[in-house]
Parts: structure tokens; C-alpha cells; sequence
């Protein structure tokens, strides 16, 4: 037998715990999804600037002379020098830093044996271009010893190439060329001028060496 309200009271109360159940789902869902939330933000990156100053120093113009082609900075010009030993060719530049930087060509008979330098830049030969194994070296008198008493250079390695530390004259910054055929050469074949003999030298007395001028050259160098 059922008394007045019994049910009424039963159905309230399943009101009441269907709405606290319903609350209680609401919180967690809305816990879990503030918990598993990403903190990555996806942020467009901005547009690339361009540097137009180091573009206008890797520009580059081709020289030519009887024999190969060579690409050097625009504002470099032919250098007359009478410097000893004298070099078959030799460039400069003229603009700023460049003031204080020129390239030696050497071919040849030309090529002084025993010109000792600051740095190494190991090259070799293939067919008429040039490739380059290494970097430019350090000052080659970190890493040799000092000359023996009245002699000016002493006989260096780098990266299993030989030429002469000019230990002399280490505060200079003179850059020479070897490769694994001996001391200040390479040979270069071309298909037109046959094979020749090549030794480069690159001076940098500027505030700011930069070595990727002769390095450039020497890539872009090609026997005719």
C-alpha cells in the first residue's frame, strides 16, 4: 500500500541526483579537455629578410686571360706589382675592405719553390678545374715549430699537405696553395692550353680576413 507522496518524494530525488551526475560528467569532461590541451601555438614566421650588402659582395665578374678564367669580386682590377718573385698575374681589389686584399697566379716556370706563406689552402686537380679537399689552414705557426737559427721558413704539414711556414713573418696573412704533387703546385689539364703548372697566393691585410674569396676563386677556376 502507498501513502500520499511517497512516489512524488522518489521522483525528486531522482531529479536531483540525474542533474548532480550530469554536473559531475560536465566537470570532468571539462577538466580533461583543459589538461590534455596543447601548449604548442602554431605562429606564421615572419618574411625573410634580405641581406643586400652580402649580395653585393658575392658578386663576382669573370677574368679571362690566354689561358683560364678565373671569377674574382666586381671591384677587383689587375694589380701591377714589382714584387719578387714576380707573379704571372695578379688582382686586386679597390673598395673597401678589398683595399688591403690582391691574388697571385703563378705558372709555370714562374712558380717560386720556395715562397714560404702564413697559411695552406690544399688543392687538387681535375682535368682543368680545381678542387679544393680542405679549408685554408690556421697560421702555420701554431702548429709547427720554431725555424732552425738563420732560416727563415721551416717545412710544415697540413692535412697530409706539404709547403714552407714562413715563421719569419708570422703576423702577415699570406695564403699559398699546395697539393699532395709537392710543395706550391698542381698540375691542370686543359683541353685547349694542355696541362700547366699553377701555385696561388691570397693577402689579406685587411681588419677582417676573408678566406672565402680565394676559396671561391679557386672553385670557379678553369684551365682552357
Amino acid at each position: 500500500m502507498y501513502r500520499i507522496g511517497e512516489r512524488r518524494q522518489s521522483h525528486t530525488k531522482l531529479i536531483i541526483w540525474s542533474t548532480g551526475f550530469v554536473m559531475l560528467i560536465g566537470i570532468i569532461v571539462g577538466a580533461a579537455f583543459l589538461f590534455l590541451k596543447p601548449d604548442t601555438q602554431i605562429i606564421t614566421p615572419p618574411h625573410p629578410t634580405v641581406d643586400h650588402i652580402m649580395a653585393t659582395q658575392q658578386q663576382t665578374t669573370i677574368m679571362q686571360t690566354s689561358l683560364f678564367s678565373i671569377a674574382l669580386p666586381t671591384d677587383w682590377k689587375t694589380r701591377t706589382t714589382d714584387e719578387t718573385p714576380r707573379p704571372t698575374y695578379s688582382w686586386a681589389g679597390t673598395s673597401g675592405a678589398n683595399d688591403a686584399r690582391w691574388i697571385n697566379v703563378y705558372i709555370d716556370k714562374a712558380i717560386p719553390a720556395t715562397l714560404a706563406v702564413n697559411r695552406v689552402l690544399p688543392i687538387a686537380s681535375a682535368g682543368a678545374d680545381l678542387t679544393l679537399p680542405t679549408n685554408v689552414s690556421d697560421n702555420c705557426t701554431t702548429f709547427t715549430g720554431a725555424a732552425p737559427a738563420g732560416q727563415p721558413s721551416v717545412a710544415a704539414k697540413w692535412q697530409g699537405i706539404s709547403f714552407l711556414c714562413d715563421t719569419a713573418n708570422y703576423q702577415r696573412d699570406v695564403v699559398g696553395t699546395s697539393s699532395l704533387e709537392g710543395v706550391n703546385t698542381v698540375t691542370v689539364h686543359g683541353t685547349q692550353a694542355g696541362s700547366h703548372n699553377f701555385f696561388f697566393t691570397y693577402t689579406d691585410n685587411s681588419a677582417s680576413p676573408d678566406y672565402t674569396i680565394i676559396t671561391n676563386a679557386l672553385k670557379s677556376f678553369k684551365l682552357k
